[in-house]
């Protein structure tokens, strides 16, 4: 899969960022919950975003090769390259997809309770937590789709993926019946922006960073993810951001308070 697609007016030199194809998150050009939030970044930071979106090992060898000047989302408990991290934006929670009839509903809620199973992975990347458990026969597969496909098909027993994107593979499958989920994530990590590292480099994550954190305090952040669990830690961004930066009537889940 590849889309392009312009955030912002045209310029001489745009920032290039690179996505991997990520359900619900970012899936087309004019599509996907991470593409709004790059636009509003856009918007707020007054500079012109390109996006293309790639298979995940494409686009993430692709901007290590220096074809993008940024990666748009990449976890951070998995090996960094060598670039500039943004400030995080997302909480990334990987759940537990598993077929209903074998273990039955609500059976699941640990990742030991997986072992000795087949469990499957997609192509994205996962933590070591995850990856260095000996007792899982894990797998791996192209995408979410696939993995919930062969859940339902019974050649896995069970997969970890990301809550938002797998939850809305599950359902336009139809297989809500069919596939349990854990509803506690076996991890949790923070997503970030890498940047090329160099002197654009530098510039472009101050200008995404203050976005981001303006973003946060506002409550867009939250209205776009609609989940607290998955705002990024106020605390860790401002660490990042000078001290005259630092808003203080910053109020990222003021929208949850009246749920």
């Amino acid at each position: 899969m590849f889309t392009g697609h312009v955030l912002a007016a045209p310029s001489s030199s745009p920032i290039r960022v690179v996505f991997p194809y990520i359900p619900l998150m970012a899936e087309s050009k004019d599509h996907g919950v991470f593409i709004d939030m790059y636009a509003e970044i856009a918007r707020r930071s007054d500079t012109d975003v390109v996006i293309d979106i790639l298979p995940v090992r494409r686009a993430v060898q692709d901007f290590i090769s220096g074809k993008y000047d940024a990666l748009g989302a990449y976890p951070s408990l998995s090996e960094i390259p060598v670039s500039l991290a943004s400030v995080p934006f997302y909480r990334r929670e990987n759940l537990i997809f598993y077929s209903t009839d074998q273990f039955g509903h609500g059976n699941v809620t640990k990742l030991e309770d997986l072992d000795g199973t087949r469990v499957g992975l997609a192509a994205y990347h996962y933590p070591d937590y995850i990856l260095d458990r000996q007792e899982l026969n894990l797998e791996r597969v192209p995408d979410d789709a696939f993995l919930l496909r062969m859940i339902a098909s019974n050649r896995l027993d069970a997969a970890i993926i990301e809550r938002f994107s797998g939850n809305h593979v599950r359902k336009l499958l139809g297989l809500e019946d069919t596939i349990s989920v854990s509803e506690d994530p076996v991890t949790s990590e923070n997503v970030l922006i890498l940047f090329k590292a160099d002197l654009a480099g530098i510039e472009n994550r101050k200008a995404f960073n203050k976005a981001i954190y303006e973003m946060l305090c506002d409550g867009s952040l939250a209205k776009l993810f609609g989940r607290a669990s998955l705002l990024p830690d106020q605390k860790i961004i401002e660490r990042e951001l000078p001290a005259s930066a630092i808003i203080s009537d910053c109020d990222p889940k003021a929208i949850f308070a009246d749920r």
